[in-house]
C-alpha cells in the first residue's frame, strides 16, 4: 500500500493557528475589561476564587473546543484523499492495470496502453519515411551543391562554375580517351585481320592450289589478269584494293586502295565503314599495273601511332637510318625504293606567299622538268640521304599529315631500286642540312627572315 503523506504536521500547523487566534481574542477581552472598574473587581474576585479553589478538582470538559478540533481534523482527512485521488495515477504511473475505483468513468489501462503502442509505432515509422529522401529530393539537393542559383554570391557562382567547367573538361577527356582507345583497338584488330588474309606462297604448285580453292570460294569475283595470288583474299573482300605498303623497322604495314577521287577513303575504312583512320589510298590518277614516274600514297598520321603516324621519324636523320627503304607491292609486282629525301611543306597557298609546292604530280613531261623538281626537292630536304637519282628513276611519295604548322604535310621520297642493285645502301653520305627551304608560315612561326624568299618557285609543266 502507498504511503500517506505527512499530513499530522499540517494538522499541528492548524491547531497552532487556531490557539493563538483564541489567545488574542482572550487578550482582547482582558483589555476591555480592564477600562471597565467593575470588571477589573470581578477579575480580581474571580482569580481569588481560582486561587482558594481545589485544584485537584478536575476542570470540566471543553466540549466546544473539541468540536472545533475534529472539524478541522476532518477537513484535512478529507484534503488528503482527494490529493490521493488526483495525483493517484502520478504516483503509480508504473504499476501495471492500475484502475482508480473511485472514477465509475476510468477505463483499463492495458486497452489504453495498447492503443498508444500503435500510435507509437506510427509516430516511429511517420519518422522513418521522413528521413528517406526521394530521387527528385536528392537531385535538387546535388544540383543546388554544384551549380550556380539565384540565392548564391558572386563569388560562389564563379566557385561553382570554375569546378563545373573543370569536371565538364575532365569528363570530356576521359570520354576522348576511352573513344579513342575504343577505336585504335578496334583498328589493330581490323588491320590484323585483314593482313591474316595474305596468303605467301613459294612455288607455283601451290599457287595454282590456292587458285582452285579460291575460285571455288568466290566464282562470282572477276580477277585482274597477272595478279599476285597472295592477294586475292583480300582483294575479294575490297576490289578497289591495289596493293600492300611496308617499311621495315617501323609499325607502316597496311594495304593501299584507290578511289576514283583522293576522298572517298578519308573517313572510310577496308570494308567501307566510317572510320576516323581512314585507309592509306594510292592517288586516283596513277596507274597500278604498270607504275608512273611518281606513285603517291596518302594516309593519316594517327595519335596511338597506326597507319602513316611513325613516318614521323623521318624528320630525323637517325628515322631514315633505322629505315631507309620503302616496300611496295601492288597487285601485280613486288617493288623497293631507296629514300631520297625528306620535306616538310605545306598544303595552303596563304601558308608559303600564295605558293604550293606540287609534289603530287605523277608523271614529269620532260627530263628537264624532272631535273628541277629534283633540284627543288634538295633545296628543301631535312637531310641528305647519300642515295643518288636520274630522270630514269621511278619514284614513290609518302604524304601524310604533320603539326609545325597548319595543315602541314610531311613528305617522303624513295627512288626504285634498279636492276641488279641492292637494298644495302651507304649511310656514311648522309648529312643533316643546314638550312633547307620551308614555306613561309614556318619562318613567321619563328619570327625570322626567309633567305629563300627571292628563290625561284618550280611547277610541273602541261
Amino acid at each position: 500500500m502507498p504511503q500517506k503523506p505527512n499530513s499530522r504536521s499540517e494538522e499541528e500547523e492548524i491547531l497552532f493557528d487556531f490557539d493563538k487566534e483564541k489567545s488574542a481574542e482572550i487578550s482582547s477581552n482582558s483589555k476591555a475589561h480592564e477600562n471597565e472598574p467593575e470588571a477589573e473587581d470581578s477579575l480580581s474576585l474571580e482569580e481569588s476564587v481560582f486561587n482558594d479553589a481545589d485544584r485537584s478538582i478536575p476542570l470540566p470538559e471543553a466540549t466546544a473546543s473539541d468540536d472545533v478540533y475534529a472539524e478541522i481534523t476532518k477537513s484535512i482527512d478529507d484534503s488528503v484523499v482527494f490529493e490521493e485521488k488526483t495525483t493517484r495515477r502520478n504516483k503509480y504511473k508504473d504499476e501495471q492495470n492500475l484502475v482508480d475505483v473511485d472514477n465509475p468513468f476510468q477505463s483499463d489501462r492495458s486497452e489504453k496502453e495498447g492503443e498508444i503502442e500503435n500510435y507509437a509505432h506510427f509516430d516511429e515509422e511517420f519518422e522513418q519515411r521522413k528521413n528517406i529522401r526521394t530521387f527528385d529530393e536528392i537531385f535538387k539537393g546535388w544540383a543546388k551543391k554544384i551549380l550556380p542559383h539565384k540565392g548564391d554570391k558572386k563569388s560562389e557562382i564563379v566557385r561553382k562554375l570554375i569546378a563545373d567547367l573543370s569536371v565538364l573538361v575532365l569528363i570530356g577527356c576521359a570520354v576522348a580517351y576511352l573513344v579513342i582507345y575504343i577505336q585504335s583497338n578496334r583498328q589493330e584488330k581490323q588491320q590484323a585481320g585483314l593482313a591474316s588474309q595474305i596468303i605467301e606462297v613459294s612455288d607455283d604448285e601451290q599457287e595454282q592450289k590456292l587458285w582452285d580453292e579460291f575460285y571455288a570460294k568466290y566464282p562470282n569475283i572477276k580477277i585482274p589478269e597477272g595478279m599476285m595470288a597472295k592477294y586475292a583474299y583480300l582483294y575479294a573482300l575490297n576490289q578497289q584494293l591495289v596493293g600492300w605498303v611496308s617499311i621495315p623497322n617501323s609499325g607502316v604495314d597496311v594495304q593501299v586502295v584507290q578511289s576514283p577521287n583522293n576522298s572517298d577513303y578519308l573517313k572510310k575504312d577496308f570494308y567501307g565503314n566510317y572510320s576516323r583512320y581512314g585507309c592509306p589510298f594510292l592517288d586516283y590518277r596513277n596507274q597500278t599495273r604498270f607504275l608512273d614516274q611518281n606513285t603517291i600514297i596518302y594516309g593519316h598520321h594517327m595519335s596511338d601511332g597506326l597507319i602513316f603516324a611513325e613516318l614521323s621519324k623521318y624528320k630525323k636523320l637517325d628515322g631514315f637510318l633505322q629505315s631507309p627503304v620503302i616496300n611496295f607491292d601492288t597487285l601485280y609486282e613486288s617493288y623497293t625504293f631507296k629514300i631520297y629525301a625528306v620535306i616538310i611543306t605545306n598544303s595552303r597557298e596563304e601558308d608559303d606567299n600564295g605558293y604550293v609546292f606540287n609534289y603530287t604530280v605523277t608523271s614529269f613531261n620532260s627530263t628537264e622538268n624532272f631535273d628541277a623538281y629534283i633540284k627543288a626537292l634538295d633545296e628543301r630536304k631535312l637531310y641528305t640521304t647519300g642515295v643518288d637519282i636520274n630522270s630514269a628513276d621511278k619514284l614513290i611519295t609518302l604524304s601524310t599529315c604533320t603539326y609545325e604548322f597548319t595543315d602541314a604535310r610531311l613528305v617522303i621520297i624513295g627512288r626504285m631500286l634498279r636492276t641488279g642493285e641492292t637494298k644495302d645502301i651507304d649511310t656514311t653520305y648522309a648529312t643533316v642540312s643546314g638550312n633547307p627551304h620551308y614555306p613561309q608560315i614556318w619562318y613567321d612561326t619563328k619570327g625570322i627572315s626567309n633567305p629563300y624568299l627571292d628563290s625561284e618557285n618550280w611547277y610541273p609543266e602541261g
